[in-house]
């Protein structure tokens, strides 16, 4: 699957967990569950998921030290709040609210998919079904004759602006075919097409570029290594609203993982300790790239180019230090790899990511790093095409090295 076919049929967290195992499974990848016990052997290749919506896949070295690579399978979008629509005799609406940090405007008038999880009852078990709706629906704005200040001043309620609208179904769960639906876990998320722009078609315009840039890159890297470590690519859902979930990075899951790899290979505790000792752990999400029209928004000395290379991302809410920052720059320098070092503006408020949670649970040196863009947690995101390649080409060499860590 390439990049663009992936961004295009991943519209929720559980489309991304299944277009990552369908590439995994192709290429030769076994999925294990913690039900069964785990039969690992050298140089095999397997994966786990975790509530449909987050995915653990690695490769068994030689060589008994764990590389990893984090990122997250969600996205800013509209959670659909149950299956009532909204009532009204001009066209009823869908119900919903914020899932993440939206920016709101952008959502309005484009194309949105209603997608997510649907539970149905068959053959006397509830199953789970992945659903995306063949209708696409939109938010309609107020028009400028109706609000002469909408280009000054006009603060959007999600209760009141932000509800698609449906027509003249009744129920949202009208939209699938599928029937006597128990339950869902539903979004309304954008629809377009991912795109290039600029003088060169050297910009990629997408949805979910945050943080689907990092995931693909990490899955392909995995597929292509030639490792001599654990390689791990760790995937998460619920970055955007904490990670605080049985699947999030603020959960167990990824130390289950490792506590049955080692199990699985006979190690012993004191080797598992050193094994996460030695170990590296690269938390990426996506960065933001210094705004042509917003340069004051960004620190003074570390603005950062689209087209620039992988970033580096310096601040307290991250976990790079000047350790792990060294370890990743001498790996990216003795291979060519392009990167730019990022500072919030000290006047700003800074984002965070999933690094800290890992980290913190595992005392692992960890780095957060990612791929710069613009429009960061709008409809639709946008980066340059050339930035893809490094990243794939950096998680590719992270995975090859054999980089010892100390603590």
């Amino acid at each position: 699957m390439d990049f663009i076919k992936f961004l295009s049929s991943s519209y929720t967290p559980f489309h991304t967990c299944q277009n990552c195992e369908n590439m995994l499974l192709e290429a030769g990848f076994k999925k294990l569950t913690f039900e069964n016990e785990w039969n690992l052997q050298k140089n095999g290749k397997y994966f786990v998921t975790k509530n449909e919506s987050s995915i653990i896949a690695f490769k068994v070295g030689e060589n008994y030290k764990f590389n990893i690579v984090a990122a997250h399978s969600d996205s800013p979008a509209l959670k659909v709040k149950g299956d009532k629509l909204v009532p009204s005799p001009f066209g009823n609406r869908i119900n919903v609210e914020c899932y993440g940090g939206v920016v709101l405007y952008s959502f309005m008038n484009i194309p949105l998919k209603i997608a997510g999880r649907i539970f149905i009852k068959e053959n006397g078990k509830i199953e789970s079904k992945i659903v995306a709706s063949d209708h696409l629906v939109s938010i309609p704005s107020l028009a400028i004759h109706l609000d002469r200040e909408v280009n000054n001043n006009h603060t959007l309620k999600v209760q009141d602006d932000m509800l698609p609208l449906a027509g003249e179904k009744t129920s949202v769960y009208s939209f699938f075919k599928e029937k006597n639906i128990l339950a869902s876990d539903l979004f309304v998320v954008p629809a377009m097409q991912p795109f290039y722009s600029g003088d060169q078609n050297q910009y990629l315009a997408a949805p979910r570029l945050d943080n689907l840039a990092s995931v693909y890159s990490m899955i392909t890297s995995l597929i292509n290594c030639d490792n001599s470590s654990i390689a791990i690519a760790a995937i998460f859902d619920n970055e955007e609203i904490g990670s605080l979930t049985k699947q999030g990075a603020n959960s167990a899951f990824l130390e289950k993982v490792l506590r049955q790899i080692n199990i699985s290979l006979k190690y012993s505790e004191y080797q598992y300790i050193n094994a996460i000792e030695k170990g590296f752990i690269i938390s990426s999400d996506n960065a933001h790239a210094t705004h042509p029209a917003y340069v004051n928004k960004s620190d003074p000395l570390s603005t950062i180019k689209l087209g620039g290379g992988i970033v580096i991302k310096h601040h307290q809410n991250y976990t790079t230090d000047g350790y792990s920052s060294a370890i990743l720059k001498n790996l990216f320098n003795e291979n060519n790899i392009s990167y730019q070092e990022f500072y919030s503006n000290s006047n700003l408020p800074c984002g965070s990511t999933l690094g800290k949670f890992i980290s913190s649970k595992l005392c692992m040196n960890t780095i957060d790093i990612g791929l710069p863009q613009l429009s960061m947690h709008c409809a639709i995101e946008l980066c340059h095409k050339n930035d893809m390649p490094i990243l794939e080409k950096a998680f590719l060499t992270f995975y090859q090295s054999d980089i010892d860590c100390k603590n």
